[in-house]
């Protein structure tokens, strides 16, 4: 993990270093401080960047119009699944993938265990087994590949294998899966994300993702959509101590872009997403329910509730 060598700065406020997620340490002023007994981010102060690719005249700052509201922004920060990206297109088929790769592995055993039972992991991860649909609260929608794995090997347990034999077989499941998923097939934009993100660099505000997946997950999907060059920043939860919904993920954030969360909106599909967003001070959160099933009443933390990307506006108000 990019951060777990974190602890080493236990004793230092992070004053003449800014921490580099990528794995480096640079130069630069002091951002933030991380106490790591508590586990959480102190913001301190951002300095003056120059943004690359954005075009709003520097007398001029951006603002976005929310079904009514405007806010004076710098930046917005994106979940990944169900908001960049159609969550049903890429996870559900996933998982499918995953459960029948690991069947095949107990397959091979001298005396294999019985295999898992799709309709008792759908429940397990939250997908309802009839429809194929998601729970937009569940573990498949908020977690982390890391809990998928914890979910799935706690079957094989309880299926009567050892626990170190049944996190081996789901790793190595994944690992195989990741290889061999074909995943341009899978990684569909959300209605109206193209333009909006061309409106928004275009505007002059800058975009960043921080997501329950990991990182190298993360930049292979924006590649897929030919918007790696559009975000400065791309943080998964491999990258940070705590992921959602504890604000560091978006900290980390804002702190990378150079701009404070007070001028940060975030959009996400999930109220994990809104409850980092609150916990970081972000300006505000705006939900998306991009799939017709979803009502957004799941959405209890969010300051406004979209469908898609059409109905938010750009404009720009002078300094």
């Amino acid at each position: 993990m990019a951060l777990a060598q974190m602890g080493v700065f236990c004793a230092l406020c992070i004053g003449c270093h800014q921490l580099d997620i990528n794995g480096g340490i640079t130069q630069a002023k002091s951002l933030f401080r991380l106490n790591v007994q508590k586990k959480s981010w102190r913001w301190l102060s951002a300095p003056a960047t120059k943004r690359e690719g954005v075009s709003t005249p520097s007398n001029h700052m951006p603002q976005l119009n929310v079904q009514g509201v405007t806010y004076p922004i710098d930046a917005i920060l994106f979940d990944k699944d169900g908001t960049l990206l159609n969550f049903g297109d890429l996870w559900i088929g996933w998982f499918d993938q995953l459960i029948t790769t690991v069947n095949r592995r107990l397959a091979t055993f001298s005396s294999p265990p019985p295999p898992l039972a799709f309709a008792e992991l759908y429940r397990r991860v939250g997908i309802y087994p009839d429809s194929r649909l998601w729970d937009p609260t569940g573990p498949l929608t908020i977690g982390s590949l890391d809990d998928i794995v914890t979910i799935v090997a706690l079957s094989l347990f309880e299926g009567g294998l050892a626990w170190n034999d049944a996190t081996e077989i789901t790793h190595d499941a994944l690992q195989s899966l990741d290889a061999s998923l074909d995943w341009s097939r899978c990684v569909t934009p959300v209605a109206g994300l193209l333009g909006f993100v061309a409106r928004a660099r275009h505007a002059g505000v800058q975009l960043a993702v921080v997501t329950s997946d990991d990182h190298r997950n993360a930049l292979r999907h924006l590649s897929l959509l030919s918007l790696a060059d559009h975000f400065s920043v791309v943080l998964g939860h491999d990258q940070v101590p705590r992921g959602k919904p504890f604000p560091d993920m978006a900290l980390a954030a804002c702190q990378q872009l150079g701009v404070t969360p007070e001028r940060t909106l975030i959009i996400g599909d999930s109220n994990g997403d809104m409850a980092m967003g609150k916990a970081a001070g972000l300006r505000a959160g705006i939900g998306i329910c991009a799939a017709p099933h979803l009502s957004g009443e799941h959405l209890t933390l969010a300051a406004h509730v979209i469908r898609d990307y059409d109905t938010l506006a750009f404009g720009t108000s002078p300094r």
